[in-house]
């Protein structure tokens, strides 16, 4: 019975620690995983700034996309500035302006009483020909009747008459000999003369002169033609269009398409 008790308590005092010790080591492997997952590693910490990096450049994409488009609106208001520009110096100058439109730019024009064409307004830069930005382009009414564009902005051939008739002049002023003074010309002389090439350039010349017109005029009281002019971009569904009100002020309506 001594040797019994005796010896009990240090079987259980074996078994306690011999416990322990398996607890423990069982354990071992589950704490060095929980220390393993406690923090992040650099590269997953880069992979996570990477991921916020590209989720936020695509909501600010979007977001432009969707919402404002700040081009389309300077170029509307650089338009609308312009146009009154035009109309100041048409009250001050008293001169008709007026405005070619292509699908991709426009021009300034004015009416040269000398030579009785429009021409371009060489003397002032501001009203100097505008090439839209890439991917906008013009859809012009005039008087609620749709206008087809042409890709390039036509110029008018003022220019060329006026070269023209500068070369007429210094022909005409030139003496010519005359073999026979004495004799008048005849009628036979001026038919050819008439149906001469040179003839033939100068009044196609002329007549493409007085045929060009711009689309929108300006007149010299400040009046407008009756129009509206929009600039889209096709491409996103977006655009502005440019009238005058009933008070006779261009004005630019709000922004139609995607994030009206």
């Amino acid at each position: 019975m001594v040797s019994r008790a005796a010896t009990t308590p240090l079987a259980t005092g074996t078994s306690t620690i011999n416990g322990e010790l398996a607890r423990a080591t069982a354990d071992a492997p589950a704490a060095s995983r929980a220390s393993r997952h406690a923090g992040f590693t650099l590269l997953e910490i880069l992979v996570v700034v990477m991921i916020i990096g590209i989720l936020t450049a695509g909501m600010l994409l979007s977001l432009n996309f969707a919402g404002k488009d700040t081009q389309l609106e300077t170029e509307s208001k650089r338009l609308v500035s312009l146009m009154n520009y035009a109309r100041d110096q048409a009250q001050l100058q008293t001169r008709d302006f007026g405005i070619v439109f292509g699908q991709h730019g426009y021009e300034f024009v004015v009416y040269d009483v000398r030579t009785g064409a429009w021409r371009t307004v060489d003397e002032d830069d501001a009203l100097r020909e505008r090439t839209m930005p890439s991917g906008l382009d013009f859809q012009l009414v005039v008087d609620a009747r749709p206008i087809v564009l042409d890709e390039d902005v036509k110029q008018p051939p003022a220019a060329q008459s006026d070269a023209s008739s500068d070369s007429t002049d210094s022909t005409d002023s030139t003496p010519t000999p005359q073999s026979h003074p004495s004799v008048p010309h005849s009628s036979s002389s001026s038919d050819s003369n008439a149906n001469s090439p040179d003839s033939d350039t100068d009044s196609d010349a002329d007549s493409n002169a007085s045929a060009f017109a711009p689309q929108v005029m300006i007149f010299s009281s400040g009046d407008l033609s009756s129009f509206s002019i929009t600039l889209e971009r096709p491409s996103a569904g977006r655009s502005i269009t440019l009238a005058a009100n009933q008070d006779g002020d261009i004005v630019a309506k709000p922004m139609a398409g995607a994030g009206k």
